[in-house]
């Protein structure tokens, strides 16, 4: 074996097991990995970035552009809006659920479109005493079936896509992928409507903000007299001096009603503060800040719901910047003005001290603040509402404009006027220069881990083709495939990319399979095209553990989910998308043609 090849594998296990373990983030790994391959003289120098002006990073950025301005737009609030008032049972709303996710998500960002449906599910469950597990688990996975169904609606198909063209077949068009595509996506839907009543636990009862974490009876009024030690004292000062759970959510000083006080408040005798706390923890702060109860009456309505000041829950995005930090260490209350009430993590809420609490991707957060702010607060931290959301609904005529882009965009790239990657910008472009999105969005929009992990990795999938590593692990694949009838070939080539894309990224399994996939191709002496798209499907899918994909991530907490409870839908949802995915597969592409 050439001792560039023994790099390229040596460089690949490691970055599987580092995209496994998760000690690094993804994109830093991919990152890490292209740096080795480079300083190794593996790739040239000239090809060491090259992966950065790939047509399908282009498209990739591109499509996340233009479907965060058909979000800002309205179109898919609109739909969510039609779903809350037309579905009426359980039964009903589940298969309007994940119906419409799939629909959305084969136009736009599957995250953005569960960042819409998702409070939608939750606001269903709650109003039909359902549990909300059954809903969003379902939801999360109807995001991958409507996804693989087009070109745009998954990173997996747009690289596939991008790498056929490379060879000089021409790329995928916008609707190559769905005839296998939307037959696997109705059985998966069929499937779940029918079944995963039976194969998803119910973790967590439909409860309401408030009841969710018990809020109203941990809220108490104590008056600061004029014998405690902390009369002229911060607010800060109280908290770092005792030791104790609690949160001053609110503070009265005469007719100066104050929401979430800075940290840096000085408070007076006879100010009254608004405390979250446990009876526990609130006897503590009682005894020691000399602290007495005052009055009896409804706080919750002065303090927690009223004109100028909201309550959201919202659920922590995997890039969020509050991911391994704490309140205290961000500064919450210092730089953004609201106090963190309670984190709720797999349905439970977490009892200690809030402001200490390092956060995880898919923790529940109750946040209290200014209603003006909030929304801007969550979107700067990273983080998804989950209900009481407003209904984002556009203009008729900046809807009507979105789609039009859209539109033209998608019938452009699939006659092939233009290629898909020049198509989708141009659409992005119109759309900024239509207003549907601002400039400074634009940026927000795009995923700048994944548009880094796939400028990244694109690279070491080619340094691996072009070192003779893919056709090296293709051998083996072929030892096994000679022995297998046709559809067995393309059922290996799919199980094998599904199982390594629930381990790794979905969109680094699509660039490391592909080469495989061609290499099988060329050794086996049939076409390219069933083995790509078999890739595709397999990589689309990543349902059987909740670190395949973020979605998956995004709808733990809220689900109440455990990391073993995927694989009871995942793993037979997966066996009906091969099965159906196979045949579909030989139909439409044949392994020999002509």
């Amino acid at each position: 074996m050439p001792l560039d090849q023994m790099i390229v594998f040596a460089v690949i296990g490691a970055t599987l097991v580092l995209f496994l373990t998760n000690i690094i983030r993804y994109d830093l790994v991919a990152v890490l990995a292209l740096m080795v391959l480079a300083m190794t003289h593996v790739l040239k120098p000239d090809a060491v970035f090259a992966g950065f002006a790939n047509p399908a990073v282009i498209t990739v950025a591109s499509v996340l552009i233009m479907g965060h301005a058909m979000w800002q737009s309205g179109v898919v609030d609109l739909l969510a809006k039609w779903l809350g008032r037309a579905a009426k049972t359980p039964s009903g709303q589940l298969i309007a659920l994940t119906g419409a996710e799939a629909v959305s998500s084969a136009l736009i960002n599957d995250t953005g479109s569960i960042g819409v449906f998702m409070p939608v599910a939750i606001q269903l469950a709650r109003r039909s005493g359902t549990s909300v597990s059954r809903f969003l688990m379902p939801l999360g996975f109807s995001a991958f079936l409507g996804g693989m169904t087009t070109l745009i609606g998954t990173s997996p198909n747009i690289i596939i896509a991008a790498y056929r063209g490379q060879l000089g077949n021409g790329g995928f068009t916008m609707f190559s992928f769905t005839p296998v595509g939307a037959g696997v996506a109705v059985a998966g839907l069929v499937f779940m409507a029918l079944f995963s009543r039976f194969l998803v636990p119910e973790r967590q009862s439909a409860k309401g903000q408030d009841e969710h974490y018990g809020m109203a009876k941990y809220l108490t009024e104590a008056e600061l007299p004029a014998g405690s030690p902390f009369d002229g004292k911060t607010i800060g000062e109280l908290e770092e001096a005792i030791e104790a759970s609690f949160a001053i959510i609110g503070l009265v000083h005469g007719a100066d009603r104050r929401v979430a006080p800075r940290r840096h408040h000085r408070m007076q005798a006879g100010d009254h503060l608004v405390i979250e706390a446990d009876a526990d923890n609130l006897t503590i702060l009682l005894d020691t800040a000399k602290l007495t109860l005052a009055s009896d009456k409804d706080i919750e309505d002065d303090f927690l719901k009223s004109n100028d000041i909201d309550i959201v829950e919202c659920v922590v995005q995997p890039e969020s910047r509050l991911i391994g930090k704490s309140a205290a260490s961000l500064g919450l209350r210092r730089w953004y003005g609201v106090n963190l009430l309670a984190v709720a993590r797999q349905g439970e809420r977490i009892k200690g001290r809030h402001s200490a609490i390092p956060l995880q991707a898919s923790d529940i957060l109750l946040l209290q603040g200014d209603a003006e702010t909030l929304d801007e607060v969550m979107t700067q931290l990273g983080c998804l509402p989950l209900a009481e959301r407003a209904i984002r609904v556009g203009k008729p005529a900046r809807i009507a404009t979105a789609l039009g882009i859209f539109a033209v965009a998608i019938t452009l790239a699939a006659t092939r006027v233009l290629p898909s990657d020049v198509a989708f910008a141009s659409g992005a472009l119109a759309m900024v220069l239509a207003r549907l999105i601002s400039p400074r969005a634009v940026y927000d929009a795009v995923e700048w881990p994944v548009i880094v992990l796939l400028g990244a990795i694109i690279p070491v999938g080619q340094a691996l083709q072009q070192t003779g590593g893919a056709k090296t692990i293709a051998a083996l694949f072929i030892d096994v495939a000679h022995h297998l009838p046709s559809f067995g070939v393309v059922a290996l080539m799919l199980l094998v990319t599904m199982i390594l894309s629930n381990v790794v990224n979905h969109a680094a399994t699509a660039v490391l399979m592909a080469p495989v996939a061609v290499g099988v191709a060329h050794g086996l002496h049939v076409g390219i095209d069933p083995l790509l798209m078999a890739v595709a499907v397999g990589a689309a899918l990543p349902m059987v553990v909740p670190t395949g994909h973020q979605c998956n991530i995004l709808v733990m907490g809220p689900g109440g989910y455990r990391f073993g409870d995927y694989w009871r839908l995942g793993l037979p949802l997966s066996v009906v998308s091969l099965v159906v995915a196979v045949p579909l597969i030989m139909l439409v592409w044949p392994l020999h043609q002509g």
